[in-house]
């Protein structure tokens, strides 16, 4: 006797498929945001290599522009999300 295929909204799926479907991917904005933060903090290194020891530009400007690069960039690169569209019902 040959076996029936169970229907697909009777089929169990295990936690770990299930979980791998709700992960949603990083899309194309958030390489584009990475690539901006890795400029950003490459320009801070840059600034900081082109000052003297002491000058204003290697000790405060470049420094902030790296806080910016690790602390705000990136991290937006890496969680940023699309708001999904809620669809609407029609008449």
């Amino acid at each position: 006797m040959a076996k029936r295929p169970i229907p697909k909204h009777k089929r169990k799926v295990s936690k770990k498929k299930a979980f791998a479907q709700e992960i949603e991917l990083p899309q194309r904005v958030n390489y584009i945001i990475l690539l901006v933060g890795v400029a950003v903090i490459l320009i801070g290194y840059v600034v900081m290599a082109l000052g003297s020891d002491i000058s204003p530009l290697s000790v405060t400007v470049a420094p902030i522009i790296l806080v910016i690069g690790y602390c705000l960039i990136i991290p937006v690169g890496i969680l940023y999300r699309r708001k999904q569209a809620i669809p609407t019902p029609q008449e």
